[in-house]
């Protein structure tokens, strides 16, 4: 399955919103796909290409006096695109944590 398959079955099946993932030009520098999870979690998925991939479930919480600092806790996974989001697929109503 290719990556165009693979991010419509986590927008279809997996209720991820995909938007462009910029790099520090302002061109696109490949895609964010994010979701909002039951109790407070957030999954995201950040790919640059094919080979070049992470994604972490984090709490869905940012302090706004160090917005850059990133919540506590979470999983953090990263490597080619596919093998990232593997444990994400099939995507299932009772698989919330891979």
């Amino acid at each position: 399955m290719d990556s165009a398959e693979l991010i419509e079955r986590l927008r279809r099946e997996g209720g991820f919103r995909l938007l462009p993932l910029l790099g520090n030009t302002g061109q696109v520098a490949g895609v964010h796909l994010a979701r909002f999870l039951p109790g407070g979690q957030l999954d995201v998925i950040q790919a640059w290409d094919e080979r070049w991939a992470v994604w972490a479930r984090m709490p869905d919480s940012l302090d706004p006096a160090a917005p850059f600092a990133g919540p506590g806790g979470g999983v953090v996974r990263s490597g080619p695109f596919a093998r990232v989001v593997a444990p994400l697929l099939p995507l299932q109503a009772g698989l919330l944590a891979p």
